[in-house]
C-alpha cells in the first residue's frame, strides 16, 4: 500500500518575510500587500510598470508607486542602483519592477495663510518613487523627515504626500528641522493636505523662514491669529470663516500693531455699539486712532474722555465764545 499527502493548494508556496506580518500587517495597505504578494509569488520574473497595473488592477494614477514606496521606505523593496531610470528590484523577492512612468504633481491651491496668497509662479517639479527612495537611502536627514513625516499621518504617506514633503526641502529650501515643524504646525490644525502644506511652504519661502527661530515666531504667530479670529467667530456667533481681507486686518492688528485679543474684542464691541453692525474697516480706524494715542489696555480705552484743554494762550475763552454764538443763533 502506497501512502501520499493531498494537500491540493499547498503543492506551490513561497515564502512571506517573517517582518511584513510581525511589523507591518497594520500598516501596510491593501494595495502594498496585494503588490508585494504578487512579486513574492512571481519571484523570477520582471515586470513593467504597465503590466503589473494590469495585473493588479492599479487603475487610478500613483496607486503602484504609493504601494512600492510603502515597502521601499522599509527596506522590503530596494530600487537598483539605477534611479534615473525608476526600477527597483525587491530585496528579498528578487523581482524586479520599471517604474519609469512619473507622475505629476497636482496645482498647488491658493489658501491663505496670514494674507492672499498667489500661485507659485514654478509649480514644484514632480519627483519619482526611485528618486525619493534614493534620498531617503542615502540622506540620514531625509530619512528622518520621512519617518517623523508618517507619524504626523499616522498612516503610510501617499504619492501626493511624498510629493509635498519632498518639495519643502527641494523646491522651497526649507532645512529639514525647518520643513518638520512646518508638518508639526499643520498636524495641529489638522490640515496634512499636500496643498495646504505647500501653499504654507510658498508663504514661508517668500518670508525667508529659513531658521528654527523664524519657524517658531511664525508658527506663535499664526496660532495667535487663529485664536483671534476664533474668539472674533464666537462673538460674532459666525458660521462662515473670515473672508481674505478681514483676516489681513486681524493680522495687522494682532501683528503688526500689536494689539492683544481682548483690545480687538472691544474695538469690534464699540464698531457695533456705534453703527450698529460689524464693519472691519470701521473697526480699524478705533485702533488706528489707540494705536496713535498709545492706549494698549481696556481700560485706558473704557476711561472717559479728558476734557479739552483751554487755550492758555488765548486772550478769551473759546468755549464761552461757542456758546453765546450757539445761543444767539439758536432762532
Amino acid at each position: 500500500m502506497n501512502y501520499s499527502l493531498n494537500i491540493g493548494a499547498w503543492n506551490s508556496v513561497f515564502a512571506v518575510p517573517s517582518s511584513v506580518v510581525d511589523d507591518y500587517i497594520k500598516l501596510a495597505s491593501g494595495n502594498s500587500l496585494k503588490l508585494l504578494l504578487f512579486l513574492l509569488r512571481h519571484s523570477s520574473e520582471t515586470f513593467t510598470a504597465d503590466r503589473l497595473r494590469s495585473e493588479l488592477n492599479f487603475s487610478e494614477t500613483g496607486e503602484l508607486e504609493d504601494a512600492a514606496l510603502f515597502w521601499v521606505q522599509r527596506g522590503i523593496i530596494s530600487y537598483s542602483s539605477i534611479y534615473d531610470d525608476g526600477n527597483f528590484s525587491a530585496s528579498r523577492a528578487n523581482c524586479n519592477v520599471s517604474t519609469s512612468e512619473k507622475t505629476e504633481t497636482q496645482v498647488v491651491e491658493n489658501t491663505p495663510i496670514i494674507v492672499p496668497l498667489e500661485t507659485p509662479k514654478i509649480k514644484p517639479s514632480s519627483v519619482s518613487s526611485g528618486e525619493i527612495a534614493s534620498r531617503i537611502k542615502g540622506d540620514s536627514n531625509i530619512k528622518a523627515l520621512f519617518e517623523e513625516a508618517e507619524k504626523l499621518y499616522g498612516r503610510p504617506l501617499r504619492q501626493q504626500d511624498n510629493q509635498a514633503v519632498i518639495s519643502l526641502v527641494d523646491h522651497y529650501g526649507l532645512p529639514v528641522g525647518v520643513a518638520l515643524m512646518l508638518l508639526q504646525y499643520c498636524s495641529r490644525i489638522d490640515k496634512l493636505t499636500p496643498s495646504y502644506i505647500l501653499a504654507v511652504a510658498d508663504n514661508w519661502q517668500r518670508d525667508e523662514i529659513l531658521t528654527i527661530e523664524q519657524a517658531d515666531a511664525r508658527i506663535r504667530s499664526l496660532e495667535k491669529q487663529k485664536n483671534i479670529e476664533d474668539s472674533l467667530r464666537n462673538a460674532l456667533e459666525m458660521t462662515t470663516k473670515f473672508t481674505d481681507s478681514q483676516k489681513k486686518y486681524i493680522h495687522i492688528w494682532a501683528d503688526e500693531w500689536g494689539f492683544s485679543e481682548d483690545m480687538i474684542l472691544l474695538s469690534l464691541t464699540k464698531t457695533i455699539e456705534q453703527i450698529g453692525k460689524p464693519k472691519f474697516n470701521y473697526t480699524n480706524k478705533i485702533l488706528e486712532s489707540w494705536k496713535t494715542d498709545g492706549i494698549t489696555t481696556v481700560e485706558q480705552a473704557n476711561a472717559p474722555a479728558s476734557p479739552k484743554p483751554k487755550n492758555v494762550n488765548s486772550s478769551f475763552d473759546v468755549d464761552e465764545v461757542t456758546l453765546r454764538l450757539m445761543n444767539r443763533y439758536k432762532g
